[in-house]
């Protein structure tokens, strides 16, 4: 009987420290507009910049140059959609494993800039995952 108590009240709290996390006032399952800095949000888009780097048929490596618009949708952890504007930079991307910050990388200017489109799980340990990219040309 104790460990049903113990039990429950980790679930309480764990929702609860769900809820403070992810700020969450609406119901799961739903996208939601966000802020494209928020906090939580810019954190996932750090943690997968190089995966989305290395998605892009380029020899140098592409950056994050600004998020355009950014939605939410709160599941076993929480989803991400964005549209995002990647920048080229002066980095071989044939380096990027040994490339430590990728915001160390300037980039070359907005001639080859690409319009992007993303989908990230973030768990709830905070692992991410890139469930989605694709890009356009400007």
């Amino acid at each position: 009987m104790y460990s049903k108590i113990l039990f429950w009240n980790f679930m309480a709290a764990s929702l609860m420290i769900m809820a403070i996390c992810f700020d969450v006032t609406f119901g799961t399952g739903e996208w939601h507009p966000i802020d494209v800095n928020n906090t939580e949000f810019r954190d996932t888009l750090k943690k997968v910049e190089k995966q989305m780097a290395k998605k892009i048929n380029s020899t140098n490596v592409y950056r994050i140059r600004e998020p355009k618009s950014a939605q939410s949708q709160l599941v076993a952890g929480m989803n991400y959609k964005t549209k995002l504007e990647m920048g080229e930079t002066n980095c071989n991307k044939a380096d990027i494993d040994q490339i430590d910050d990728i915001d160390s990388c300037p980039f070359l200017g907005i001639d080859h800039d690409l319009n992007c489109h993303a989908q990230i799980y973030r768990l709830l340990n905070d692992s991410c995952e890139l469930t989605e990219f694709q890009c356009d040309q400007n």
